[in-house]
């Protein structure tokens, strides 16, 4: 029997949960749409159809929705009626529901509705007792595949709750059309389309982060940037918002940090021996400019958060200027850029230099007067880290030439440039051994690297979801810029020249370091060659 979509009958009871685990593990097997219907009694009621619609919104677990297709629909009428109409206009090929109701939103005993439904239902019904709920297991991800998280008073704390034991970093809510928008998640680096919510819902859950991070609600008609003020029961999560008018309505993207994922030691971010030890030689540097580069989301903020901390536990008083700050460091005294308050870059890292600082961290190089802020603290001899979006290390060095900075104070400030990127890592529970293809054979040889007997592939489970990959691991460039990199950016060599040269000392590039983690098993090499800016 082919079973496409299955009905679910909702009255908010515990009951419900285990109709629920019953018709998630047949819409898994099936590969079937999911729909969840409650039905008011009475006319139409906006304040309880939002009511009822947020609590579907929490209803199923937070995996199981991310791999399937969910609809939900609040009804009024009759339940049996308005039940047995849905399950004929949608298509349904079956009806999962428990037979014994508590009240819900409307006081609807579904004990007897189950019995009308079994007999006037033109698809097969299953019926579920309460009582055969089994005893929930604690074990890992895919042992509690179908464990819902419990309901938060605010959906909007629930759906991050939702994100991050998905182990999302990023959260977008998007207009999808007139009454809906989008949420999606992005996962190990890929956006997953986790669901679709009403407009008079999602307009709810906005107003709670806009609420959350004190951003003024009566000024909806510009960009603005913010953190949210979570609860204590969330106090290791930050969350980073941006909310900002797009066509069609209000678009918000929220960043994740888990303190657990930023202060890394620096061994556990994928650098190889070679890399780890240029990285440790460049921070035991006293004065200088060291800079960490890459896309968006490549991971800098983990990968200088992490080097900040090797200073956490030394008697240096560590500053920082960022715009926004991303994340509460303990060890850090930081100051957030607020232009409104006339706290801009410049005097900002006038007042950090009056603090007597050993380490400056100055937030991301996005323009002249940055690039000018990072160099001078970097000339008044103090150790100084700073972010900059480039594609590799010689290109950071032409990004700098851009914004202004002479050839000169490059080589006299510039002690070292870390370019990174993140590979998603291998499930190691369902990976599989393979003979590398040709085109893998002919990247190992052009990189001058040793070609693989035997390389990984994806294969998926359940504690991976099914994608072949779980968790995320580094790729890295680091260079130290001192002798003949030195002279050369003196003498103002070309970046094909840097690049060259680059190479000639033996530094590995994007290329290679993805390779090697490809002949470590670490990651594959469709995943190794997707890495952007290669």
């Amino acid at each position: 029997m082919t079973i496409r979509n299955i009905l679910v009958p909702f009255d908010f009871s515990s009951g419900n949960t285990i109709a629920i685990e019953h018709a998630c593990a047949l819409g898994e097997q099936m590969h079937a749409n999911i729909h969840l219907v409650y039905v008011l009694s009475g006319g139409q009621n906006s304040d309880l159809h939002r009511q009822a619609m947020e609590r579907l919104m929490s209803a199923l677990p937070p995996s199981f929705e991310l791999q399937n297709k969910v609809f939900r629909e609040v009804l009024y009428g009759n339940v049996v009626h308005e039940l047995l109409n849905y399950a004929t206009t949608s298509g349904a090929d079956l009806i999962v529901m428990e037979t014994r109701g508590r009240s819900g939103l409307a006081q609807i005993a579904y004990g007897s509705v189950a019995q009308q439904v079994l007999k006037g239902a033109r698809c097969p019904v299953v019926l579920v007792k309460e009582e055969m709920k089994h005893t929930e297991s604690t074990g890992d991800d895919a042992s509690n595949k179908y464990e819902t998280l419990k309901a938060s008073e605010s959906p909007a704390i629930d759906l991050l709750a939702r994100a991050i034991s998905l182990r999302a970093s990023d959260v977008h809510i998007d207009p999808l059309d007139a009454s809906h928008y989008s949420i999606r998640f992005r996962i190990d680096g890929k956006l997953h389309n986790y669901c679709s919510v009403d407009l008079n819902v999602v307009e709810r859950v906005m107003h709670q982060y806009l609420t959350l991070a004190r951003m003024d609600l009566a000024d909806p008609f510009r960009p603005r940037e913010g953190r949210l003020i979570l609860p204590v029961s969330m106090r290791d999560t930050e969350v980073r918002i941006t909310a900002t008018p797009v066509a069609g309505g209000n678009a918000m993207a929220l960043r994740l940090f888990s303190k657990e994922n930023v202060f890394m030691p620096l061994e556990s971010l994928g650098f190889s021996e070679t890399e780890l030890s240029k990285v440790q030689q460049m921070i035991r540097g006293a004065e200088g400019l060291l800079l960490v580069t890459g896309p968006a989301g490549s991971g800098k903020t983990t990968s200088v958060y992490s080097m900040l901390h090797c200073f956490g536990g030394e008697s240096r008083n560590i500053v920082s200027i960022e715009d926004p700050v991303e994340f509460d460091v303990p060890f850090v005294r930081q100051l957030n850029v607020d232009e409104k308050h006339e706290v801009t870059m410049t005097n900002g890292l006038s007042t950090l230099l009056r603090m007597d600082p050993d380490v400056i961290f100055v937030g991301e190089i996005r323009d002249p007067e940055a690039a000018m802020i990072a160099l001078r603290a970097a000339n008044s001899g103090r150790f100084v880290f700073s972010s900059l979006h480039t594609r590799d290390v010689a290109s950071t060095l032409t990004a700098l030439r851009d914004l202004g900075i002479t050839n000169h104070s490059i080589a006299g400030n510039l002690i070292g440039v870390v370019n990174q990127r993140l590979l998603r890592r291998l499930c190691e529970k369902c990976r599989s051994q393979s003979a590398p293809s040709e085109a893998c054979k002919k990247a190992f040889s052009e990189s001058g690297l040793p070609e693989p007997v035997e390389v990984y592939e994806p294969v998926g489970c359940d504690s991976c979801r099914g994608t072949g990959y779980r968790g995320r691991c580094g790729i890295f460039e680091a260079a130290i810029m001192d002798g003949e990199l030195s002279q050369a950016i003196s003498d103002d060599a070309t970046e094909a020249e840097l690049r060259r040269l680059i190479r000639m000392r033996g530094i590995q590039s994007l290329s290679a370091s993805a390779l090697s983690k490809v002949q470590s098993g670490i990651t594959s090499f469709e995943e190794a060659m997707s890495a952007r800016w290669m």
